[in-house]
């Protein structure tokens, strides 16, 4: 893996940070990005978020500093969206000029790729984190190879890659090859968060899942799940987020006859005041990168039970305190959600955990990546013969 160190010599700023973002839904991934714009708009960067449609859930995170534009006529999500908006935006950013494109995920590596490639040898400085991995479970090995060929294609036009862990960072080199590809924890913690040592017990037991009701997050294994819960246990189960699958799902709860122990709360902007109601947080997701909101689960000091939904588990789950690891069964989880349950022993401590995911810490990372990266393209200009 291609390793870049920080604090390139030539003293040059990324100044100017445009984002590409398709639209402000409700993404873990469009909740980072603006994480991370509002840290750099605060640092004295200028930061300009281009995007496809301008409205959504998460448009109300934006710090006032930063400037939004979006393209006209609009560009919602469709089959071939990504490419109509990377086409678009070429022009907006031959205007705008940053120093810096970047995009917040998997989904926008199209995006980007093909601005990148129409504007050739005059683009910016590209840069793409990679918000879920590229070899995925389950895929059947000839999709696999298709979609790694394509990767790659959009690739080439990008400059480098930033990874969310050591593992996602190792498995992305060997699928992109010649990108770079630097590890960046995520910024998931508020600078001014730290940890007392003491969490007050919650008044009822309560496990809490969150996040897009979608194929991705397989919100029907939780359910099934804690439909096996003993009753007696008095347990309820809190659903955060909004999706496609709501419908299905709150059916499901219908059909287990579960309405009183399972309530769908919808989207919130902030899932934090909620995990200090928690007893315990679940994640039955099928696949994710490098799942956030398990790092602000820990960090409030709510322990969790997880499928093996991602390569980075293993830096995430460092202490056994922290939770239980399991297949993705119904029968594995809820037999880890009935145990730790019934274990009130354990103490937890995260603080190794909110030292790297500071967001504060995390948006530096960014910014030294940044500005070796332009300090590179200068130095290359000036040694080009003339």
């Amino acid at each position: 893996m291609t390793v870049m160190e920080p604090g390139y010599p030539f003293g040059l700023q990324a100044a100017h940070i445009a984002i590409v973002m398709h639209d402000f839904s409700t993404g873990g991934s469009e909740r980072i990005a603006i994480r991370l714009a509002n840290q750099w708009a605060r640092a004295g960067r200028k930061v300009t978020i281009l995007c496809g449609v301008s409205q959504g859930p998460a448009r109300a995170l934006v710090d006032p500093m930063i400037d939004v534009i979006g393209v006209w006529p609009e560009i919602p999500r469709s089959w071939m969206s990504r490419l109509a908006l990377g086409s678009a935006l070429a022009d907006c950013i031959a205007l705008l000029r940053p120093d810096i494109v970047f995009a917040p995920g998997n989904f926008h590596i199209p995006v980007i790729g093909t601005l990148a490639r129409m504007m050739g040898a005059d683009r910016p400085v590209t840069v793409c984190k990679l918000s879920n991995p590229l070899r995925r479970p389950g895929r059947l090995s000839l999709f696999q190879g298709l979609f790694e060929a394509l990767i790659r294609r959009f690739a080439g036009s990008i400059d480098s890659f930033v990874a969310m862990s050591t593992a996602l960072a190792e498995e992305a080199q060997t699928v992109l090859r010649p990108p770079s590809v630097r590890r960046i924890y995520e910024p998931n913690i508020d600078p001014s968060l730290s940890w007392s040592g003491r969490r007050l017990t919650p008044r009822e037991r309560t496990i809490v899942c969150a996040g897009r009701l979608v194929r991705q997050k397989n919100f029907a294994l939780a359910i099934e799940a804690f439909a096996r819960l003993d009753r007696a246990m008095a347990v309820r189960l809190r659903i955060f987020g909004e999706g496609e699958e709501r419908i299905a799902l709150e059916k499901m709860v219908d059909r287990l006859g579960l309405n009183d122990r399972v309530s769908f709360e919808g989207y919130v902007p902030d899932i934090r005041p909620f995990l200090g109601q928690a007893s315990l947080f679940l994640l039955s997701s099928r696949f994710e990168g490098y799942p956030a909101v398990l790092i602000e689960a820990l960090c409030a000091g709510v322990p969790v039970v997880t499928t093996d939904c991602s390569p980075a588990l293993a830096e995430i789950m460092i202490d056994p305190a922290f939770g239980r690891v399991v297949p993705a069964t119904a029968e594995a989880i809820g037999g880890a959600l009935s145990a730790m349950l019934e274990d009130r022993s354990a103490q937890l401590d995260p603080t190794m955990l909110l030292d790297r995911h500071r967001a504060d810490a995390v948006a530096q990372d960014y910014l030294d990546l940044f500005d070796e990266l332009v300090g590179a393209r200068h130095q290359r200009k000036c040694a080009s013969p003339i």
